[in-house]
């Protein structure tokens, strides 16, 4: 019976802290760089042109081969099965030496840091294909990077783990908990996806999601399971007294 009722209680604890950790998505603005509407094969952007929503990390002003924006693959032979979400992807092309400084797409966020919070952080990283390059060559993958900041804080990273091959996507995903207290609690969250210049030329990002689950003190837990377990054993007392 004893055994019976540890099994009701620990039942009770992990639903109980199920339900505390249901996620709820964090909005990120633009977060599959459809804005601006753009036709297929064509890239829309620039040198310090960044996608609506968000903005541009290290632009090199002074250097032209740089370029940032969003690129529809429908019809290309850039992406196998094309964009993984919408029409759009996210561009940070970097045709420079291997060597110089990274360069990227970045975004800061209306919601800010919470205590007691599972953050997970999920983009998909595209290695641009050379099977149809046109004026540019392609080939390699540059490496990439993403980042989640609490204000200024880097928090959390993912430091070029996926490595995708020609035309292929993979996706990233960078976790971040907090406890009962943490010093940037209160801070703006932000994201940046970076390009590292490494051999290749182009990085492409596209699906960038942000889910925020609520997650109990193990304190709380163990109250339940306590609770759960003294309730039972009063009613099974009861029974036997009556």
């Amino acid at each position: 019976m004893i055994n019976h009722l540890l099994r009701y209680s620990v039942v009770a604890a992990l639903i109980f802290v199920t339900d505390a950790a249901r996620a709820a998505t964090v909005l990120v603005s633009n977060h599959s760089f459809e804005t601006p509407v753009t036709a297929a094969a064509t890239f829309t952007g620039g040198m310090a042109s960044a996608p609506s929503g968000w903005s541009v990390y290290n632009t090199g002003a002074t250097n032209a081969d740089r370029q940032f924006g969003v690129w529809n693959p429908s019809t290309t032979n850039s992406f196998v099965g094309g964009a993984p979400d919408g029409a759009n992807v996210g561009v940070v092309f970097l045709q420079n030496t291997t060597g110089l400084a990274e360069a990227g797409l970045q975004q800061v966020l209306t919601a800010s840091l919470q205590v007691l919070t599972q953050y997970t952080l999920t983009i998909d990283v595209g290695n641009f294909s050379n099977v149809d390059p046109g004026p540019f060559n392609f080939t390699g993958f540059p490496g990439y990077r993403v980042d989640f900041f609490a204000g200024s804080t880097l928090i959390a990273s993912d430091n070029n783990t996926l490595s995708p091959g020609e035309g292929i996507f993979m996706t990233s995903v960078v976790t971040f908990t907090t406890g009962g207290s943490h010093a940037n609690s209160g801070e703006q969250l932000g994201i940046r996806l970076v390009n590292l210049n490494g051999p290749g030329t182009e990085v492409n990002f596209d699906n960038v999601r942000l889910d925020a689950s609520t997650v109990p003190e193990p304190s709380t837990a163990l109250l339940v399971i306590i609770g759960a377990f003294c309730t039972v054993f009063r009613r099974y007392r009861n029974s036997l007294i009556s």
